[in-house]
């Protein structure tokens, strides 16, 4: 069964959506007094923290616009002709890095992190609180915990100097703290914790902080690290995906696409999972974001389709025709079920390609479209997809320690480096034809690699930022002048709340 503890139970607590000030209050009647009363209790309890990042998380207004829209692997382009994905020009400005305040992928990106921030605070607090005598009490707050840090790592990630709170009884406005001041305090709060959690991923534990979770956070922490407090730390993160490999809990895949698979719950690649069920509420709406309306009759869907996020032509062309991921995108002639052609707006046969006009007059079926991930058929009127969306992957591990070692020898790549990559390019291609070697795997080609393994999954900004090559011109955006668009602005609705806060430089 894909549905972890926490789909199951959902309403116990309900969370301001703004969050902004950190001023936790319990809405519920429910206190600690009177529903913590046995260890499944305490387990329900959890679920709530989780299910705070299950709409925000993967959102086209939100986490997704941040950290994939605003790249060079997609965009939402106008169209000359046909229906398309307007939506006051919000994702046109995520692509072209014209972020402000108000936009929706800044402000939902901010209540992703600090939702789940608010709804961890407020569950620690009442387990510690709770009546009930558990011995699992202690791996419950540790989890939570550690859940918390994952929301602070992200948050460092897109805002940079961000408020801290990790009290619920403290009622004052948190104080904004510099990445400086954060970073030691999650890793901290990670390094505290990680030896409670489980050590194995199990069906009982599927969506939920693990070690391999806890790891994970640091190995991504250590390697933004000069970046994000211009201390390297590279050896740590070599040190945080070595507990990962040498657990011998992950593996790759054999097949790269099942990873994407409607039941991709028993990968075992997959580290940290945000699991949907279109029964249990918002999920994955890749369907909606992508698929021109021509594929409504091909999947049965009443739900409309957007004709919207794309790939672009120069991140397509990364690709090598033997690669099998290039099978990720839809290009070319498109057909139903019964091999009949789709058809576009002008009555042709729709023809997906890599060109685009330009960033408001693209044409009807112009755009590669995202299809790694298996489409859900049969769906109604606003229904989402069941594929678990997945934040950490092993591939993911391989890759960072690649480029740990890489920038430990300069920018140049060991024996070891290569090996590790080509563990995932060999899946990639099914045989070593294409191995790299120690003088084929620059830093730029390791990124181009990146890429293509991890395609519109959540990581391209940031690499993008790590490289060095964010403020490049690409596709509908010029290159910039200055590097303040690393960070998004603090949106209006965390400053009206506290003051306090002051807002990132360019902005």
């Amino acid at each position: 069964m894909k549905k972890c503890i926490y789909i199951v139970f959902t309403s116990l607590f309900l969370f301001n959506s703004s969050c902004t000030n950190l001023d936790e209050e319990l809405y519920s009647t429910l206190t600690s007094d009177k529903f913590y009363q046995n260890d499944q209790q305490l387990i329900q309890a959890l679920g709530n923290a989780y299910t705070t990042m299950q709409y925000r998380g993967t959102n086209l207004w939100g986490m997704f616009s941040a950290n994939v829209v605003s790249t060079d692997e997609a965009v939402a382009p106008w169209r000359s002709n046909g229906g398309f994905l307007r939506n006051n020009s919000v994702h046109l400005l995520s692509h072209e890095h014209k972020f402000n305040p108000t936009l929706p992928a800044v402000f939902a990106s901010w209540e992703f992190c600090y939702n789940t921030i608010a709804a961890c605070n407020q569950i620690i607090y009442q387990i510690e609180n709770a009546p009930v005598e558990s011995a699992s009490k202690p791996k419950y707050i540790a989890e939570l915990k550690v859940l918390r840090a994952f929301a602070y790592y992200n948050a460092i990630d897109l805002f940079g100097n961000i408020p801290l709170s990790i009290d619920f009884a403290d009622t004052s406005l948190p104080e904004q703290k510099s990445r400086e001041e954060i970073f030691p305090i999650v890793e901290k709060e990670i390094l505290d914790n990680v030896a409670l959690l489980d050590a194995a991923p199990s069906s009982l534990n599927y969506g939920r902080c693990t070690q391999g979770v806890a790891y994970t956070i640091l190995a991504k922490m250590y390697l933004n690290a000069e970046k994000w407090i211009s201390t390297p730390r590279y050896n740590d993160a070599i040190e945080a995906c070595n507990k990962i490999i040498n657990s011998g809990k992950y593996h790759l895949e054999n097949d790269y696409f099942s990873n994407f698979k409607i039941e991709n719950q028993n990968s075992a690649e997959t580290i940290f999972a945000l699991p949907y069920d279109r029964r249990g509420g918002w999920g994955w709406q890749i369907h909606q974001y992508t698929l021109h309306a021509a594929f409504q009759r091909v999947y049965n869907y009443s739900a409309p389709l957007w004709n919207g996020v794309t790939g672009m032509e120069a991140f397509y062309n990364l690709y090598d025709q033997e690669d099998k991921r290039i099978k990720s995108w839809l290009e070319g002639p498109q057909y139903d079920q019964n091999g009949v052609a789709l058809i576009n707006v002008l009555g042709e046969p729709l023809n997906f390609t890599p060109h685009l006009n330009g960033l408001k007059n693209a044409g009807d079926d112009q755009g590669v479209r995202m299809g790694k991930w298996e489409f859900t058929r049969d769906l109604s009127q606003n229904e989402s997809m069941d594929n678990d969306w997945t934040f950490f992957r092993y591939a993911d591990i391989l890759l960072m320690k690649t480029e740990a070692i890489m920038r430990m020898n300069g920018g140049v790549a060991t024996q070891e480096a290569v090996d590790l990559a080509n563990q995932v390019r060999e899946r990639a291609y099914g045989n070593s034809n294409f191995n790299y070697t120690v003088a084929t795997l620059t830093m730029d080609e390791l990124l181009n690699e990146r890429g293509r393994e991890l395609a519109w999954e959540g990581h391209r900004r940031q690499d993008l930022i790590r490289f060095g090559k964010y403020q490049d011109a690409w596709f509908g955006k010029p290159a910039e002048g200055d590097n303040h668009t690393n960070l998004m602005p603090i949106p209006s609705i965390a400053t009206s709340s506290n003051p306090s806060l002051q807002q990132n430089p360019g902005y």
